[in-house]
């Protein structure tokens, strides 16, 4: 079923998505707030195992119900396993990159751990946005000066709880377009660099000022470097495709994992900050030339071990039937039971307030802490 282009299917995914991230915001997120002020490291271990439910459903969803299927192949050479906090580097092929990603975190059994970088914009959606600034996502402005600051504070924050965690940073600043490929060229004949096809020069300005915080912190022993391609299908260029259906049959991920020593080793006469930077454009002209290899479907080097690509679809299947019923319990109590109306009201309040009066959810949490 399509409406002038939209598809039934895809538009469900996107309702049950909003839906269930509003409702499990209100009813399992807010009762943990109170917890703030007596027990920190119990209100985020809560939080962190509702938020584990919405996560898996969405890759429920994506996997089963849309039917895409996921590839995820992890490097036989680097392959450090993390003890501390990680930051995650992908190329950004499409805007619907960090959600597909999910799927790997399930299989990493990290869905609890992932922070992503999003616009400050999206906090004006009322029910996700609260949801995502309790996951504690980072909301960014665009602007350097104030971006910096708002990376610290989340990043110390996390440090002051001893809490573990996973940044997802892309490093090319925005997704393959034409306009962002044209910019691309325009600064590698600036800076006398080969145009690229498959992804886009990386902007390392970020990532470095993350890194160095968490370094300094002690808080980062591993970067993951994930290398992401399409096959099949249709490439989902922005939102508004997804609606439309047009999705990839097959996803492939692409997992290196670099010990923070392993990049330092034998280069302490540069500026940490200087190796970071050419690490990471090394990297970036590696993933062109594997991506050319990928897409033209030719041989790729054997350094990769694909891990099995199917996953428990009967486990995966309890996240829906949990939302079913816990949707269905919530909509009667609600409707019949004034006591549960009246704390809808006061969630709502709360939310509502914190959104449009005061300082939103995120800083509400960071700032509860003394």
């Amino acid at each position: 079923m399509a409406i002038k282009g939209i598809k039934f299917k895809y538009l469900l995914v996107i309702l049950m998505l909003y839906v269930t991230s509003t409702i499990g915001t209100l009813y399992m997120l807010f009762p943990y707030t109170i917890l703030l002020y007596c027990n920190r490291k119990l209100y985020h271990k809560l939080c962190d195992y509702s938020l584990q439910i919405w996560f898996g459903f969405a890759v429920f969803l994506l996997e089963v119900f849309c039917g895409i299927k996921i590839h995820m192949h992890v490097s036989k050479v680097n392959k450090y396993e993390s003890k501390k906090s990680t930051i995650a580097l992908m190329n950004h092929r499409t805007r619907l990159d960090w959600l597909f990603y999910f799927c790997i975190l399930y299989r990493l059994n990290a869905l609890s751990q992932i922070k992503i970088i999003l616009k400050d914009s999206l906090k004006r959606i009322p029910g996700p946005a609260w949801a995502m600034q309790t996951a504690l996502f980072i909301f960014i402005r665009r602007k350097w000066t104030e971006d910096q600051i708002i990376f610290d504070k989340f990043i110390d924050y996390y440090n002051k709880i001893e809490k573990k965690f996973m940044i997802l940073i892309f490093p090319e600043g925005t997704n393959m377009s034409q306009d962002s490929i044209q910019k691309s060229n325009k600064f590698a004949d600036e800076k006398n660099l080969p145009r690229y096809e498959y992804v886009i020069h990386p902007r390392v300005t970020g990532f470095n000022h993350i890194f160095k915080r968490m370094y300094s912190n002690e808080q980062i022993d591993c970067i993951h470097d994930v290398t992401v391609g399409y096959r099949g299908g249709k490439m989902p260029e922005r939102e508004t495709d997804f609606l439309a259906g047009n999705m990839p049959k097959e996803i492939h991920f692409y997992i290196d994992k670099f010990s923070c020593e392993k990049i330092f080793e034998d280069k302490n006469d540069k500026p940490k900050s200087e190796i970071l930077e050419e690490w990471i454009c090394e990297r970036w002209k590696q993933k062109e030339e594997f991506l050319k290899k990928f897409y033209n479907q030719e041989q790729l080097e054997n350094n990769y071990e694909t891990n099995a690509s199917t996953i428990n679809k009967f486990y995966l299947t309890m996240y829906p039937i949990f939302w079913f019923f816990s949707l269905s319990l919530i909509f009667l109590l609600t409707y019949y039971n004034l006591f549960v109306r009246s704390f809808l009201f006061i969630a709502l309040s709360f939310y509502f307030y914190q959104q449009f009066i005061s300082n939103n959810i995120d800083n509400f949490i960071i700032n509860s802490l003394k």
